[in-house]
């Protein structure tokens, strides 16, 4: 039988109800140490050690499974951008209720297709996966227009990018075509040369 208090530390304190019944750990521990005091509910489905810092990018991912971070949101998550987001940033297949998310001060974008692309997970500073589109969907997707995103954010992350030393030019030219911004994918590309 799998140990709570095991998974409790593999996940920094934190654990989900998901997590609980994956590794076959019964509901009923989980009740025990609530009533224990000895880990406490964050929210629905969530639970915590006491002490344990509640990563709130983890929540909202836990929260909102079909949610992929997004845009600036992303870049920070990537560590492109040294600017921490005033407001998550994630993206949504069409059809998804805005309302609550905007309650849980999510900015969200709705998208009517290209939601299930370039999906990748990164570990947030507090060391728990959540989704986020993959380093070279989201510099694209920042050209986009239709976003408005500062040039002051983009071209620090083109250049941090390039910095690492891998830049994968098939991506970054599939993903141009796919949202078509090819002509300022080539324009930031040049520059970093």
């Amino acid at each position: 039988m799998p140990n709570l208090d095991n998974l409790l530390k593999a996940n920094n304190g934190i654990l989900t109800l998901r997590q609980a019944k994956k590794s076959g750990v019964p509901y009923t521990h989980i009740k025990k140490k609530l009533d224990t005091g000895e880990i406490e509910k964050e929210e629905s489905g969530i639970y915590r050690l006491a002490d344990a810092y509640v990563d709130e990018y983890y929540a909202i991912s836990y929260r909102y499974p079909k949610g992929v971070f997004s845009l600036e949101t992303a870049l920070w998550l990537h560590g492109l951008s040294l600017t921490v987001p005033f407001e998550m940033v994630m993206s949504f297949p069409y059809g998804t209720n805005t309302k609550l998310l905007k309650q849980a001060g999510i900015k969200p974008i709705i998208l009517r297709t290209n939601h299930d692309i370039g999906i990748t997970e990164v570990k947030t500073p507090s060391g728990h996966l959540v989704p986020v589109y993959d380093i070279e969907r989201t510099l694209v997707e920042c050209l986009r227009p239709v976003y408005k995103i500062d040039v002051q954010i983009i071209a620090p992350a083109f250049k941090t990018y390039s910095q690492k030393g891998k830049i994968n030019f098939s991506k970054l030219f599939y993903y141009a075509s796919l949202f078509k911004v090819e002509q300022k994918v080539q324009s930031y590309l040049e520059i970093l040369e």
